[in-house]
């Protein structure tokens, strides 16, 4: 929230639609614990990633990167070699690198979504054909794909809205049966799932089952852009149906990029990192089961369900005067847990819970 909207607090009956960029923030000597951002390890702020974007700005001004330029060639090997890819190509958002990926299919191609995947996703292919699928549903899939003859699937590793891994094999086992076009969506699990971050991909070792993947480097690892890794003739044809929609990334996103791949790959540092933060994600659903809540998540990004969106919405608000920001969507709500809350702020959560969840009738009251 950029600058402070002072209103936005003093009114009781609304919740800001802009927050600051913090895990925790103190406005009128009050600590507000903000649970909507997705840097679980709290890398936007990195002085690594700072100093590199400003050491390229001041040697070479903010200008695009072009294909010659030593960070870009540098960004291109380290991907290659992270993710195990032929190629990769880079776009400073999202919705270019989605138009881009999708354009190298024909207009009779299926494509079949988890019902749980990313909304960019959905919004992208919304005019193409669709079939939507539930990942709990492997038989029901196989049933929507054997009636389709150009098969395209999107398999995600981690569920924004769940909060819990992918079948990610069974599906592949599916997808291999008839014979579609594997997309990995690493949108919501690239630098947060898998070996120090590597994706899911990596983590279910699948490399060779899947044909394309695309990430993203702002939602947990402090970058700028999305990447698409596959074979060089994708990416080719890519470029090509995309000269108007993807545009160069600037110097500085690239040197933040190539900043944040680098704390990506220190194991050590990343080891405590990931230690603490899913050790308190075991320790906040373990408490919220045991206070009554429902939750199927198994990561930090932890989904409450509620029995419909009015619950949810009240729930919200009453932590939000509690000083405890989440977010909600329908009758859920999301605490993306992150490195700078300690154990403390999580108890403090836990019994704002446990309170208002006895005042609405959820939580146990035994």
């Amino acid at each position: 929230m950029k600058p402070y909207q002072v209103h936005l607090f003093t009114d009781e009956n609304k919740i800001p639609d802009a927050l600051p960029y913090e895990p925790c923030f103190i406005y009128e000597n009050k600590r507000y614990l903000n649970f909507t951002v997705f840097d679980c390890f709290h890398r936007k702020t990195s002085e690594d990633l700072k100093n590199a974007a400003h050491a390229i700005i001041e040697a070479r001004g903010i200008v695009p990167a072009d294909g010659n330029n030593e960070s870009l060639s540098g960004l291109h090997k380290a991907m290659s070699e992270l993710k195990k890819t032929e190629s990769c190509i880079f776009s400073p958002d999202e919705m270019s690198a989605l138009y881009a990926l999708f354009s190298i299919f024909g207009e009779r191609a299926t494509f079949f979504l988890d019902r749980e995947t990313s909304p960019s996703i959905v919004a992208t292919l919304q005019y193409r054909n669709l079939e939507y699928y539930n990942h709990n549903d492997l038989e029901q899939l196989g049933k929507l794909m054997s009636a389709k003859s150009e098969r395209v699937v999107v398999i995600d590793g981690m569920y924004e809205w769940l909060g819990s891994v992918g079948l990610v094999n069974d599906l592949l086992k599916v997808a291999e049966l008839h014979d579609c076009v594997v997309i990995a969506n690493e949108l919501n699990s690239f630098g947060f799932i898998g070996r120090d971050g590597r994706g899911f991909v990596d983590l279910f070792n699948c490399y060779d089952a899947v044909d394309i993947e695309i990430g993203s480097f702002s939602r947990f690892l402090g970058g700028f852009g999305c990447y698409i890794a596959a074979k060089k003739y994708l990416t080719a044809k890519m470029k090509e149906n995309g000269t108007e929609i993807l545009t160069l990334m600037p110097q500085f996103m690239i040197a933040t990029d190539l900043a944040a791949l680098d704390v990506l790959r220190s194991e050590k540092h990343n080891k405590s990192m990931y230690q603490k933060l899913w050790k308190n994600a075991r320790y906040m659903i373990t408490r919220l089961k045991q206070l009554g809540f429902k939750t199927v998540s198994e990561t930090p990004i932890i989904i409450v369900s509620f029995k419909n969106n009015e619950e949810a919405g009240e729930f919200t608000k009453r932590l939000f005067f509690d000083q405890i920001i989440v977010s909600q969507k329908k009758e859920r709500i999301r605490l993306c847990l992150s490195i700078e809350h300690s154990k403390e702020d999580l108890d403090y959560c836990l019994e704002k819970f446990e309170t208002i969840g006895e005042a609405l009738g959820i939580a146990k009251t035994d």
